[in-house]
């Protein structure tokens, strides 16, 4: 009997010592409040932070945008963005809130300027239908350091990165310091169409910066063929930072300044700053940077001195046919060609306007191209409701594109250098151009 007493108490302490392993006691935390004691010092660190934080986000969507948060005990946050003139000056507050989902979280739980890149609706700030740039507002955790917190996104997995800011930053961010940078950058690019820096043994690096798409590309020669990395960009006070390092000559990058005073760009690195040389002429010839470095050729009356007259005359046909369809008074404003190389495909986005709307349409061509970089377009079926009403007005060009093959090469006329055309090989008489964007 003895015995079994005493295995009978083993089993009671056994059991005991399971039950307080099942709920954490024996480590001395629960798990809750574990978390919650990492969801306190994280926020801490973020509230610690006196002068504010810069944030570089990327939506999985693409491109890159650049933030400034200052947040408070009360869980509210001000920020301000680099999306446009008014979220660059004018200060949002909205709450916040330290989560905890599948791991640690900071949550933007009220509407503000992080929303805008994930709104479903197209017309507030672009991206896709019912997708927006496929960014998030809801971020888990990776890692931290003192004066720096890397971020994923819980549905979109966006990535994103806080630094803490100076003083002097948050003065500079709270002056409109994103509107400065990025207007000055926009400008300069728009008149220093190529720029480039040279390897130690001679060869030629491209850096392509896109304000429009926020990419930034680097092109260059590796064994005999052009080697084209794409990168996105978020605007800071100074620059510009990349979504991925990058690396030329064994240095690696993922700042570029620019010098409002000077006119000069830099990479910056290793602890010294690498000046970009402007090139008086092309490097590489457009077709290899047509969808990568370049998205789009952007056409409108402003660029009839880079039309063809044959393209010319063409171009005026669609634009007298458009208000007779049926809709008073509608307009043709401006017609843009865009390349995507990664799916192969071109795009023919109309710009139209009706009294004080604008509407847009796209008519999608596959493209294939040969080695000596000619395309040949094939329009896909019409989708859309707009392009199907306007086809009419527009049936004499989009056939002619689906015509012969086309070459790219750059152009450039008074006021406006950063210019492209579209070149029918088989037809001399059909040269459309445009803004290079």
């Amino acid at each position: 009997m003895k015995k079994y007493i005493i295995a009978g108490t083993v089993l009671c302490i056994l059991a005991a010592s399971c039950r307080k392993d099942n709920d954490g006691s024996v480590f001395g935390l629960k798990p809750e409040e574990r978390m919650n004691a990492t969801l306190t010092a994280y926020k801490q660190q973020l509230t610690s932070g006196a002068s504010g934080w810069k944030a570089y986000l990327f939506p999985d969507g693409g491109q890159g945008f650049g933030f400034y948060f200052k947040f408070g005990e009360n869980n509210r946050v001000n920020m301000l963005g680099d999306l446009t003139p008014a979220t660059g000056q004018d200060l949002s507050e909205s709450s916040y809130r330290m989560g905890a989902q599948q791991r640690p979280s900071l949550v933007f739980d009220t509407y503000n300027y992080l929303h805008l890149l994930s709104d479903p609706d197209e017309r507030v700030f672009g991206g896709l239908r019912g997708k927006g740039y496929g960014s998030d507002f809801e971020f888990g955790y990776d890692s931290t350091r003192t004066d720096t917190v890397f971020l994923t996104g819980n549905a979109q997995k966006s990535k994103m990165i806080l630094v803490r800011a100076s003083a002097a930053e948050e003065a500079a961010y709270k002056a409109g310091g994103l509107n400065i940078i990025r207007d000055a950058v926009t400008g300069y690019v728009s008149t220093h169409a190529t720029l480039y820096t040279t390897t130690a043994d001679g060869k030629k690096v491209q850096t392509v910066v896109n304000p429009n798409t926020r990419g930034f590309s680097l092109v260059y020669e590796k064994d005999g063929e052009l080697t084209t990395e794409a990168n996105s960009y978020a605007y800071t006070l100074s620059g510009l930072f990349t979504k991925n390092p990058f690396t030329i000559n064994n240095n690696s990058y993922r700042e570029l300044l620019f010098d409002t005073d000077k006119q000069v760009m830099y990479l910056k690195g290793n602890g010294k700053n690498t000046a970009l040389e402007v090139a008086n002429g092309p490097i590489f010839a457009l077709h290899l940077l047509m969808g990568i470095g370049y998205n789009s050729i952007q056409t409108s009356d402003a660029t009839q001195g880079a039309f063809s007259p044959g393209y010319k005359t063409m171009w005026t046909t669609a634009k007298t046919r458009m208000p007779n369809l049926g809709f008073p008074n509608l307009q043709l404003v401006g017609l843009n060609i865009i390349f995507d190389a990664e799916a192969k495909l071109m795009g023919v986005q109309i710009r139209l306007t009706q009294n004080a709307n604008s509407f847009t349409g796209i008519y999608i061509f596959d493209y294939a191209k040969n080695k000596n970089g000619e395309y040949s377009f094939t329009m896909q079926d019409i989708k859309g409701e707009i392009p199907g009403l306007v086809y009419p007005a527009m049936k004499q060009i989009l056939d002619k594109l689906a015509t012969g093959k086309y070459r790219v090469d750059y152009f450039s006329m008074p006021g406006n250098p950063q210019m492209a055309q579209l070149i029918s090989v088989d037809d001399p008489t059909i040269t459309i151009g445009g803004s290079l964007k």
